[in-house]
């Protein structure tokens, strides 16, 4: 049945297209990581400010995680994606015509809007068009496509912001999408024929909320993601302000720190599929310790050199902890899958929406050091290892079924 089912060629395609469009994805939300900085000097911005601009986006998009995972299990995912990538790739544009701070708010609040239901789609799709034993991989190399995303946003960002300045890098960027949204529209199958064959259910919200291991999930990915969208935010800034570099060589050393988030992702989305099922807690729990103790090294590293070694291992511990993705889609069942996963993404958003503007505020408050900034990502990896002390996975007691129930 699965070659019937989940087609080779099908698969390959949704996988291709998807990974792509993360990458996209990243480029159009975290080049304002590095466009910042030159959007602060035109602005005259302080830290706090500019934490605000990133946070905006962050907080739109968090709204949108717990609506766009219900839309998509009501709807499919094809559909919902291809109307966040219309709408995300407009605002990336506007973004370019942004004149004062207050219109970067507005402006990066709707691209929030628009781009908050892709990550729940893009998880059903997966879940649509893979058997369980594949999701793991699968669901990495989405992972992996958002750090590559990551590394594509740090270079191509401030070689185009210091060639044609940042107002034409989101022109050009918002362009992009369009192109991959024609992509998508003509190649993305609607479900495969298993979906097809089978009725199915409603989607009851609050069966999914009374699941204690939704919220667990959410706790777990609130804690490292305040550790990769605080670093993913402040680096390039931490590079020109403290160690000193130039603006394009704050792209090129980014790419380091992600090749070791890269390693993890695919050595941890690998183990889950066949050796750590049920075991995805140890593997959250190394991962933030390894990140709280490079982290702390960070703070106290006499050179640029000592400073990279210790985010590569930074990277990679929080890289490990990514094995979260991946358990909505082989624990919970397909037509809660959406909901779920837009609920943990929620957490994951919420911690973009608070980590850039208070590590902006704690950078202000302590004269322009970074060690307050250091020491929030930290304390926030406690959570993921308290939380995982409490999280339990099987393929029995944690499927949630669909229900009669709104």
């Amino acid at each position: 049945m699965n070659e019937n089912v989940y087609n080779k060629k099908t698969k390959t395609i949704v996988l291709t297209l998807l990974f792509l469009t993360w990458i996209v994805n990243y480029m159009d939300k975290n080049s304002m990581n590095v466009a910042i900085i030159s959007i602060s000097k035109q602005f005259h911005l302080n830290p706090t400010q500019s934490g605000m601009i990133i946070s905006s986006f962050f907080l739109a998009y968090a709204i949108m995680q717990l609506i766009g995972g219900w839309l998509t299990d009501k709807y499919g995912s094809k559909k919902i994606i291809l109307i966040s990538l219309i709408v995300w790739s407009i605002f990336t544009i506007f973004t370019g015509f942004a004149w004062s701070f207050l219109s970067l708010i507005i402006i990066r609040f709707l691209f929030g809007i628009g781009e908050g239901s892709f990550p729940s789609a893009s998880s059903v799709a997966l879940a649509e068009n893979f058997p369980k034993e594949q999701r793991g991989r699968a669901k990495g190399l989405l992972s992996a496509a958002t750090q590559i995303g990551a590394i594509t946003a740090s270079i191509v960002a401030a070689l185009m912001i210091s060639k044609v300045g940042w107002n034409v890098m989101f022109y050009v960027f918002g362009g992009l999408g369009f192109i991959f949204l024609l992509l998508l529209w003509k190649y993305l199958p609607e479900r495969t024929q298993l979906n097809r064959n089978q009725e199915k259910p409603k989607v009851s919200y609050i069966n999914v909320l009374k699941n204690p291991l939704a919220w667990k999930l959410m706790l777990i990915y609130f804690g490292m993601s305040m550790v990769n969208w605080g670093l993913s935010s402040w680096l390039p800034s931490y590079w020109v302000n403290v160690r000193h570099l130039a603006l394009v060589k704050t792209g090129l050393i980014s790419m380091l720190p992600i090749a070791f988030s890269l390693l993890a992702i695919a050595l941890s989305s690998w183990a889950i599929d066949k050796i750590a099922a049920g075991k995805e807690k140890y593997i959250i729990i190394i991962g933030s310790l390894i990140g709280i103790i490079s982290l702390y090294l960070t703070m106290g590293a006499a050179s640029v050199p000592m400073a990279l070694t210790f985010l590569c291992m930074a990277y990679f511990g929080v890289g490990l902890t990514s094995v979260v993705l991946a358990l909505p889609l082989k624990y919970f069942s397909q037509e809660s899958m959406g909901t779920t996963v837009g609920i943990m993404y929620f957490g994951g958003q919420m911690a973009g929406t608070i980590a850039p503007t208070l590590m902006g505020y704690t950078i202000t408050i302590f004269n322009g050091s970074y060690s307050g900034a250091f020491t929030l990502l930290i304390l926030s990896l406690v959570i993921p290892i308290v939380t995982s002390l409490f999280l339990k996975t099987n393929s029995h007691s944690t499927q949630i079924k669909g229900s009669n129930a709104a």
